[in-house]
């Protein structure tokens, strides 16, 4: 099951682990990481696996994953001792695990992939940077980060209607806010040309644009990061607004300069969708 795709959009139902493994495997891909402690307690619960990542949510470098291992799969795995060894050469797993990333219950793996001259330094560091962001996340309990999460999208979402016709917000799911944008022509930006607003939102384009309002030129004037686009239809593409760890604790510490940080990301979103053809034109 897929706990959440780049637009946040969830699986309705998790697939467990039938007869503790033994007749299905069931795995979660959580890898966005924007998931309460109670669902992965749930998890745990139904015998599932958990892909995890803290390159998503927690804002660390790319490839900083892990998969966590229930309990009872867990013991199992501990009580095996008949490892993978076709797996775990230089072809397989060995090209991505030593021996010191392994949890307690595959020690049976250890002897085919110790290797003293081999040490993971890359996924270590990542995950250094992935741990600080969660233990600053630690202090803040489930229900303040839902609560939290769900003031902050409905007020940003308020801000995305209020720059209608230009914007759209075409879907809501917790921190995600995933937004569509009009090409003036009675439909939307496609796939080729989000991916020239994306590349806009991170540049000053005011002087692109003559005939911009002062409020627009501001806006254009101003750097913008946004989630990449995604291609969700054929009639359209949309382009995302989301919470990472640091900006969902900016928000809980200043509400105000995040939201006007959002407010200005929206207003320049909506100025490129009006006035795209010029800045097309112009060959930024």
């Amino acid at each position: 099951g897929v706990f959440g795709v780049k637009t946040g959009v969830r699986d309705t139902v998790m697939p467990p682990s039938l007869e503790g493994a033994k007749k299905s495997l069931g795995v979660v891909d959580a890898c966005q990481g924007r998931f309460s402690l109670e669902e992965m307690n749930s998890w745990m619960e139904q015998d599932s696996l958990v892909l995890f990542t803290t390159s998503k949510f927690y804002q660390a470098p790319p490839f900083c994953g892990a998969v966590i291992v229930p309990p009872t799969i867990a013991e199992q795995l501990f009580q095996s001792s008949n490892p993978p060894i076709d797996m775990l050469t230089d072809n397989g797993l060995g090209a991505y695990l030593t021996d010191k990333e392994l949890p307690h219950c595959l020690k049976s793996w250890t002897t085919y992939l110790r290797d003293e001259g081999k040490n993971n330094v890359g996924l270590a560091l990542r995950w250094e940077a992935g741990l600080v962001a969660m233990e600053k996340l630690a202090s803040v309990s489930d229900d303040k980060r839902t609560a939290v999460v769900d003031e902050w999208a409905g007020i940003v979402t308020e801000m995305v209607k209020n720059e209608s016709p230009q914007l759209d917000p075409w879907c809501i799911e917790r921190s995600i806010i995933s937004i569509r944008m009009s090409n003036n022509d009675g439909g939307w930006l496609n796939m080729k040309e989000a991916r020239d607003l994306y590349r806009w939102m991170s540049m000053d384009v005011a002087a692109a644009v003559p005939d911009a309002t002062e409020e627009e030129k501001e806006a254009l004037s101003t750097v913008a990061y946004i989630g990449q686009p995604v291609s969700v239809s054929e009639s359209h593409a949309i382009v995302r607004i989301a919470l990472g760890v640091e900006s969902l604790l900016s928000y809980i510490s200043d509400k105000d300069t995040t939201l006007k940080e959002d407010k200005c990301t929206v207003k320049k979103l909506a100025a490129i969708s009006k006035h795209f053809s010029t800045l097309k034109e112009s060959g930024l």
